[in-house]
């Protein structure tokens, strides 16, 4: 690998980071994941950046892109996020960072336009036009904002199991009793109250773990659990709503014919969502064309002056397929 060209490609969210060292060709020659790198709820967050940046080779190392969560170029802890990527690899590389959505909206569009809606632990919209205007909507943190997301889904459903542990007999019972029962913790008796406060506070993180409450919801709204698919459709109208932002902060008033949606984040992988917010938004989701790291990788190729063309954004899809990432690990 002495010879080889590399370039970096990141994609630090609020929960999981994922990073991937990537040839000329396409071809993932090394890739790791952990926890996720946002300042703004990862006291951490610096250790879990520097870890991975040093977990891959630099050898050869061109450009590198990080797509990070929280980061934007004035804030203050934008530019320790950047003191720490530039440390860990060096003068030598063309280094940029940019907001996890951007990374994600070029990776969906390959770089081309249209409307992104991101639901991971939290939410976010961007709404990027052919002639480079782009506008965002949410993101605004799990404290005031990110409405839709797994952490605001989460917490609901654990509103609901605490309603419970009030009143056995409120109208979700049966929803918040298989809450609880995925946590693993009491449906009843003198204890089960201060059983769900004790699981809150031993969470390594909190934010993450009632964001991680989400596939539970999911797994009762497909088994026709009215509160679960109640819940779902709320958040799908959060999150049509920001999308709908976005576009209007572009001055588009709604989402043309011609400008396609996409999404991204484990919330929008569930059919029962993304097929909400297609009807509210009027029109079917697009499917991302790579995965986030693919919009890194993208962008560092560019700036590492590789040609990029449909073949090779096709290799880049196939090798950064999960199946391909766990091959390589084997």
């Amino acid at each position: 690998m002495p010879h080889t060209q590399t370039i970096l490609a990141l994609d630090g969210g609020g929960t999981h980071t994922r990073i991937a060292l990537i040839a000329r060709d396409a071809h993932v020659l090394a890739h790791a994941s952990g926890p996720g790198c946002n300042p703004y709820d990862r006291p951490e967050w610096a250790d879990n950046l520097r870890t991975l940046l040093c977990s891959v080779p630099h050898t050869g190392l061109r450009a590198a892109v990080l797509g990070m969560a929280g980061y934007d170029g004035a804030r203050p802890s934008s530019l320790a996020q950047r003191d720490v990527a530039f440390t860990a690899l060096g003068p030598d590389c063309v280094l940029e960072l940019e907001n996890d959505v951007q990374t994600a909206h070029r990776a969906a569009f390959a770089g081309n336009a249209g409307v992104f809606v991101l639901a991971g632990t939290g939410s976010v919209a961007q709404a990027s036009t052919q002639d480079g205007r782009s506008a965002r909507a949410g993101g605004w943190g799990w404290l005031f904002g990110d409405e839709g997301g797994g952490y605001w889904i989460g917490c609901r459903a654990l509103n609901h199991a605490a309603s419970f542990l009030d009143d056995p007999g409120v109208t979700c019972a049966p929803f918040a009793r298989a809450v609880l029962h995925a946590l693993d913790l009491p449906t009843q008796g003198s204890h089960a109250p201060d059983a769900l406060r004790e699981w809150l506070r031993t969470r390594p993180h909190p934010r993450s773990a009632v964001g991680n409450v989400t596939p539970t919801v999911l797994a009762l709204a497909h088994a026709q659990d009215p509160h679960a698919m109640a819940l779902l459709q709320a958040a799908g109208t959060h999150l049509a709503a920001l999308a709908r932002t976005a576009c209007k902060a572009l001055a588009t008033g709604q989402i043309a014919p011609d400008m396609p949606w996409s999404y991204g984040g484990s919330v929008l992988h569930s059919l029962f969502i993304r097929d909400h917010v297609a009807t509210l938004l009027g029109q079917p989701a697009v499917s991302p064309a790579l995965p986030p790291l693919g919009g890194a990788a993208l962008r560092a190729a560019h700036l590492a002056g590789w040609e990029v063309d449909a073949a090779w954004v096709n290799r880049l899809r196939q090798t950064l397929s999960p199946q391909s990432l766990q091959n390589a690990l084997s």
